[in-house]
Formats: structure tokens, sequence, C-alpha cells
């Protein structure tokens, strides 16, 4: 029993994942994923059947208001060919390493809260894997409010930008981390699934202190009637990159 982080109410914990359970299986029932251990002087990984989950955020409705921004998003996304999962996965234009792609999202207000809640979920989560995830109590709260509809959104708050990899791969686990990107090296907050990346930025991308800066509503974020989404070669990707760097670390341990 205890007071849901997303609804106020008290009430019995129910398992909440971070990331959806659907955007994080194994490529084969019964399988596990690879994850390296959380201290990185023992050279071992640790197998998980499942991606992460925390069991003190919320109660069953708090669940619930979660479940429906996952499941509506992860459809869209999935119709849209920006999933692994998907029937079909979106083909780049090109043959280039790197691509832009333009998606018009039925509801990209809906699509942008669901990478909202990705960031509150593992902000609150007291999980030592997204303990890297620091946000102030001023913004978890002014996500929570967003996610139940106390307060509109605000496209100038974490604004955020997608990456697609454009051939499935293995099958993976990765906290979210946090990176510097760009030439101005931006801070973002870096989040994994299925084959698409999240950058969450941790600034307003129309502050004056950045050398070129993007008006926060500019379709280049998630949002706005139209948005480019970046495509990437898995091959050349940095996500497979990693991958292989933590499978070689680890695997013969």
């Amino acid at each position: 029993m205890g007071v849901c982080l997303l609804t106020g109410k008290e009430g019995k914990y129910v398992k909440s994942h971070i990331i959806p359970k659907s955007l994080t299986r194994p490529s084969k029932p019964g399988n596990k994923f690879i994850q390296p251990a959380q201290n990185p002087t023992k050279k071992r990984y640790i197998k998980r059947a499942d991606s992460w989950y925390d069991k003190s955020i919320v109660i069953r409705e708090g669940e619930d208001y979660l479940s429906d921004i996952d499941s509506y998003a992860i459809d869209e996304l999935r119709a849209q060919g920006l999933l692994w999962s998907s029937d079909k996965i979106r083909e780049p234009a090109t043959d280039s390493v790197n691509e832009l792609t333009v998606v018009s999202f039925n509801e990209p207000v809906k699509i942008r809260k669901f990478f909202l809640s990705l960031l509150w979920r593992a902000a609150v989560s007291s999980l030592s894997e997204f303990k890297d995830i620091i946000l102030s109590e001023k913004q978890t709260e002014l996500l929570r409010k967003i996610l139940v509809g106390e307060v509109e959104d605000d496209l100038s708050l974490f604004p955020t930008t997608l990456i697609q990899l454009t051939e499935a791969g293995p099958a993976h686990n990765l906290t979210p981390i946090k990176q510097r990107v760009g030439a101005d090296g931006r801070e973002v907050y870096r989040f994994y699934m299925n084959g698409l990346i999240a950058h969450i930025h941790l600034h307003n991308p129309n502050m004056a202190v950045l050398m070129n800066p993007v008006p926060y509503d500019h379709p280049m974020f998630v949002g706005t009637e139209r948005t480019i989404i970046i495509q990437v070669e898995t091959e050349h990707s940095f996500q497979l990159n990693n991958l292989r760097k933590h499978t070689n670390q680890y695997s013969h341990k």
C-alpha cells in the first residue's frame, strides 16, 4: 500500500514497466536479455527475461493511465513503420547511412505525451538502473499534471526528437542514458525501444545560449502536425556499436 505518484491517491501498488513490455521483449519466447552489471568493475552480466519494472510508482488507476498512453502510441508508431515490430518497417528514401523522413502522426500530442511519460517514469523510479535520470520536483510535478490532463502540454518543455534504425537488429535491453549531441553539445536523455530512439532535450532548444537555436515548435520535434524523423542504418548506429561493446565485454564471463 502507498500513495500513487501519478494520481496522488492511496492504494495498492502494482507492477509498472518503465518502458512498455511490448517494446522490450526478447526476439524469441524464453530467451533472455543481456544487461551489464551496475558495478562496472565486475566483469559480468545479468540475464533478464523482461525489461525494467517498478512496484512502488503507481496504483491500478495510475497504471491504467499509463497503459492507455502506451497502447495508443505503440499502435501509431507501429502503423507508421517506426518500430522493428511493425508489420513493415519504414524504408529510407535513399541508400544513405543517414536519411530524413516526414511522418504525419494522427494525434502528435498523444505521441509526445508517451515520450514524456517515459521520462517521468524513469525520473520517479527508485530502481538503480535509472539513477542518472534526474529531474527537479517542479519538473516531475509538471510532467505528472500533463500526463493526467490537469494542465496542457508545453512544447518548449523537454523537446523530443526521434531516430529510427531502419533494419531490424538483435533484441536488447539498455537503460536510458544522458548524452551530449550536436555540434553545440546539447544535453539529452536518450531512450531506446525496439529500434526507435528518443532524444529528450533537457533544455529549450530556442534558448539564446545555443550556437544554432531551433524553435521548439519546429517539425524536428515531436508534437507538431508533421514530424521529421532521422533514419540511420542499424549497422552504422551508435545503438548497435554500444550493444557490441557490452556483449564483447561481458559475453565471456
